[in-house]
């Protein structure tokens, strides 16, 4: 499914909604590998779109519509990967989540949050911050996300 899509009709967001990855900063397109046919629909910074109306709020980073099966929406974060840091990506979640309360399809929502790591990834798999990330329904992936690995 499409962001367009996963949004309202009437959604102040829809105007910032891109083809494939162009909401997402140029330096940070080629992090979303596309492979086996699984591609990026569509795009929203949610980050940039949200500053105005939440400036001192944690944003997330991205919402990306997918040819993914399963996953449909996919909110992607680039970010350092330290065990510091693993509040600071729950809360930019939870605040993701309720800015989108507003503006999302009844029924509809992001199916998936992945942490891709903008650096070195610091955090084990078996560290108390990777089963916070888990607990709190955020995957961290390393330096790039390929969509055929999102099962």
């Amino acid at each position: 499914m499409s962001v367009r899509r996963l949004l309202e009709p009437n959604s102040l967001l829809l105007p910032s909604v891109h083809v494939g990855k162009q909401a997402l900063e140029r330096a940070h397109r080629d992090r979303i590998v596309e492979t086996d046919g699984r591609r990026v629909v569509d795009s929203l910074n949610l980050d940039a779109t949200m500053m105005k109306a939440r400036p001192r709020e944690h944003r997330w980073d991205y919402l990306i519509g997918t040819t993914h099966p399963t996953l449909v929406v996919v909110g992607v974060e680039i970010h350092p990967a330290t065990a510091g840091e693993t509040k600071v990506m729950i809360a930019k979640k939870e605040a993701a989540l309720h800015a989108l309360k507003a503006h999302c399809t009844a029924g509809r929502s992001v199916k998936r949050w992945v942490w891709v790591s903008s650096g070195t990834t610091a955090i084990t798999k078996s560290s108390r911050e990777a089963r916070q990330l888990v607990a709190n329904g955020i995957r961290l992936v390393g330096k790039t996300l390929n969509l055929a690995v999102l099962d």
